[in-house]
């Protein structure tokens, strides 16, 4: 089977570099592998001497993805175009299972993207504001019964446990083990309400 049946995405079709920009200096190319077993890749030129390649060659783990930074030497020749090719080989191979060019081209400048400012406008008040910051008042209440709910189940898990703490109290005020898991969950469901708000 060939590699380009099997759909190895790259990133970058066509790399600029622009005399006049010194950030376009350095591209980079995407190569992602979403087989599930490791490729080898290799990254050829038509004219080496002109660029540096980071990680000119490596493998790509199964549904990884690795950048291959490729950097222009300086000086810039204006208006040239070269070509790189990415092959690809299955891991301890040297038969190339697919490869992919890429054009770079130099040019003279970068196009400035001119674009027509409007002036500033002041926006419209929104519509409903009065009735809407009504409505979130009364939604962000906090309700007392919530509240008292919470301060009665902390209360209830400070009670003495029946037969297991010695106590000056009645023994209606001991509660169970049982007793207190249920009231230490209910806690635990009222602090997720009062946390939400």
């Amino acid at each position: 089977k060939q590699w380009y049946q099997r759909r190895v995405a790259i990133t970058a079709g066509e790399l600029k570099y622009y005399t006049d920009d010194i950030s376009s200096h350095k591209q980079v190319v995407t190569i992602y592998n979403p087989y599930s077993y490791t490729l080898k890749y290799k990254v050829l030129c038509t004219a080496p001497r002109k660029y540096h390649v980071i990680e000119s060659e490596g493998l790509i783990k199964s549904h990884c993805r690795i950048d291959v930074v490729i950097r222009h030497k300086e000086p810039l020749d204006e208006s040239t175009l070269d070509k790189f090719q990415i092959q690809l080989f299955d891991n301890g191979s040297s038969t190339i299972r697919g490869h992919k060019q890429v054009t770079s081209h130099v040019l003279p400048r970068k196009p400035k993207v001119t674009v027509q400012e409007a002036p500033m406008q002041q926006l419209p008040p929104p519509e409903h504001q009065v009735t809407e910051s009504n409505t979130d008042r009364g939604q962000h209440r906090m309700d007392p019964l919530v509240l008292l709910v919470a301060a009665v189940c902390g209360m209830a898990l400070l009670l003495p446990t029946w037969q297991v703490d010695s106590s000056t109290l009645p023994p209606y005020l001991h509660l169970t083990i049982h007793q207190k898991l249920v009231v230490a969950y209910v806690l635990g469901l009222v602090t997720m309400v009062i946390l939400h708000f």
